[in-house]
């Protein structure tokens, strides 16, 4: 589960850093306030990209014999920061909750 959290608040920080890119390149009319739209976009993905490749590191310490604590506790962190930014639309958060209280339930 936690996996598959990491994995879905990975790809929708790229969604987000892309569409921000896009807007950035669209435009034309109201320039600042789209380039400051667009920056903001990349860096709430960006930022969602760190959160999932952390999920990704903690979901991977769970397996790890004697780190299921560990893990736990980072994926179970950031899958709760990770709503900031999307929490991977929703559920990979709900995943990562779950994920991570099994991986502290599994010590």
């Amino acid at each position: 589960m936690s996996l598959i959290a990491g994995i879905l608040v990975l790809i929708q920080g790229i969604v987000r850093m892309l569409r921000g890119e896009l807007v950035i390149i669209g435009v034309l009319d109201e320039f600042r306030r789209r380039i400051l739209g667009g920056l903001a976009l990349e860096v709430v993905g960006a930022i969602a990209v760190v959160f999932g490749i952390l999920i990704l590191v903690g979901a991977i310490l769970i397996y790890k014999p004697g780190n299921e604590t560990a893990g736990g506790i980072i994926v179970l962190l950031f899958s709760v920061l990770s709503i900031l930014t999307g929490g991977g639309y929703l559920v990979g958060f709900l995943l990562g909750i779950i994920g991570g209280v099994l991986g502290l339930a599994k010590k």
